[in-house]
């Protein structure tokens, strides 16, 4: 895949969702997925887990576009991970159908964290973190359920739901970073950014979605 000319940064994700969220801010993105094994470790705390992974993706792609350390590229990179935690216990993406049933039920009539480990590097300069909101379910009817795992909007979402989308519904409170639950914290994302030197060109003169190539 041929480079873009000039992005602003390099997002080391696939997630359609985090594009989105940076790209409304009008950066411009070079996009190079991070092929890292997500496994958790056993006893590993899921604060620690997000950050380990987001770590994990961000200096994969970092090092490849500048091997040995050299900075050639003068580009940051950014790496994410998002999870679901509740009674302590780490919610991923469902594996199929079944498992997001599994998952709403798990988390229907309760509250829940959502924690996102970021990481970036520009140069010499790093810095992680992870941001984490308390989300609240209202109880859901087995119909809801049903309906819902038979949408799809599940796949690919760590514990079987999108908040931006149908999932909006089930939610009766939300209290920390609506985006961070989306899979970005992006104000905490952007003030890192900033005070790692690494966006020149932010803000743009107009926010929204740039031309694309």
């Amino acid at each position: 895949m041929a480079r873009l000319a000039d992005p602003d940064l390099v997002l080391a994700s696939a997630s359609p969702r985090r594009r989105e969220l940076l790209e409304r801010l009008g950066l411009v993105l070079e996009v190079i997925p991070a092929d890292v094994d997500e496994t958790a470790q056993a006893g590993e705390l899921a604060i620690d887990y997000v950050r380990r992974i987001a770590v994990a993706k961000c200096d994969k792609v970092f090092e490849g576009l500048a091997p040995g350390g050299d900075d050639d590229s003068k580009l940051a990179v950014l790496g994410a991970d998002t999870t679901v935690v509740v009674d302590e216990t780490i919610l991923g993406k469902p594996v199929d159908a079944d498992d997001a049933r599994a998952m709403l039920a798990r988390l229907a009539g309760r509250r829940h964290e959502v924690i996102t480990g970021t990481a970036g590097r520009f140069g010499a300069r790093r810095i992680e973190r992870a941001v984490t909101t308390l989300v609240a379910m209202r109880a859901l009817q087995p119909a809801e359920v049903d309906a819902y795992v038979a949408c799809g909007e599940w796949h690919g979402k760590a514990g079987g739901y999108a908040v931006q989308g149908i999932a909006a519904a089930f939610v009766t409170d939300l209290r920390g970073s609506v985006t961070n639950v989306i899979g970005l914290p992006v104000a905490e994302v952007i003030a890192d950014l900033l005070a790692l030197g690494a966006l020149p060109r932010y803000p743009p003169a107009r926010f929204g979605v740039p031309d694309g190539p």
